[in-house]
C-alpha cells in the first residue's frame, strides 16, 4: 500500500548519519511556569488538562504526527504519517522529590537528555516536571535536530504558548491536507527520478519493501 512522504534535506538527514547512542542529536528546551490554575483540588498538576492541550495543537505541527522511513534501493530517509500515532507515548510525567530545587531539577533534565529518541516513532517528547519549589512546574521539550532548527524551534514556542491567560479554543487536530493529495507513484518508477534529485522536494509515496 502506498504511502504519502516527505524527503528530509540533506543537512537534516546528516543529523541522523551522525547520530550515535554516546552523542544523540536531539535538542531541548527547559521552561519553568507557576502552577496556578494549573492544579487540581489536591494540589498537584492537572497534566491531563495539559495533554489535552498539547493535542489541540498538534494541527500547527504536523510533523510531530509523523515518523522515519527509508525509501527503497536509494535509502533516503523521508518523513511518513504514523497510522498509530500516541500521543500517551510522547507526553511524560516526572516529580521530583522535596524541597524540589534547581539541582534536582537539573539532574533529572539530564537523565531525560541522555537517552535517544525512538526511531520506530515521531521523534520527540515532551515532560511535565512536578514538585518544583514555590509552587511551580516545568516543561521539557525534546524533539531530534532533524526535525526543528532555531527558526522552527521559535514556531514550536509560538505554536503551544499563548501570551493572553485564556486563548480562543484552537481548532482540532486532523492529518495534513498535503498528505492527503498526495500522488501516488511506484517506487520502481520513482527511482530512475531520483537520481540527481535535489535535497528538498515535495510529498509523494513510499511503498514499503515485502517483510
Amino acid at each position: 500500500m502506498a504511502r504519502a512522504y516527505q524527503r528530509l534535506s540533506a543537512q537534516d538527514a546528516s543529523f541522523l548519519h551522525f547520530e550515535h547512542r554516546a552523542t544523540p542529536m536531539h535538542v531541548a528546551a527547559l521552561a519553568i511556569f507557576e502552577q496556578g490554575p494549573l492544579a487540581t483540588a489536591q494540589g498537584a498538576l492537572d497534566a491531563e488538562r495539559l495533554g489535552k492541550y498539547v493535542e489541540s495543537r498538534l494541527h500547527l505541527l504536523p510533523r510531530y504526527r509523523r515518523k522515519l522511513a527509508f525509501t527503497p534501493l536509494e535509502r533516503h530517509p523521508v518523513w511518513v504519517d504514523d497510522e498509530r500515532f500516541d500521543l500517551s507515548y510522547h507526553l511524560r510525567r516526572a516529580g521530583l522529590p522535596p524541597p524540589g530545587d534547581e539541582r534536582a531539577l537539573q539532574e533529572l533534565v539530564a537523565r531525560i537528555l541522555s537517552q535517544p529518541l525512538d526511531r520506530a516513532r515521531p521523534l520527540w517528547e515532551m515532560w511535565f516536571v512536578e514538585g518544583l519549589a514555590g509552587g511551580r512546574f516545568a516543561i521539557v521539550s525534546k524533539v531530534h535536530h532533524c526535525m526543528v532548527d532555531g527558526v522552527s524551534g521559535i514556531e514550536l514556542l509560538v505554536a503551544t504558548l499563548d501570551i493572553s491567560p485564556q486563548p480562543a479554543p484552537p481548532g482540532a487536530s486532523t492529518p495534513t491536507a498535503r498528505s492527503r493529495s498526495a500522488r501516488r507513484c511506484s517506487a520502481t518508477a520513482r527511482f530512475p527520478s531520483s537520481l540527481g534529485r535535489p535535497s528538498k522536494a515535495p510529498d509523494r509515496t513510499i511503498h514499503p519493501s515485502p517483510s
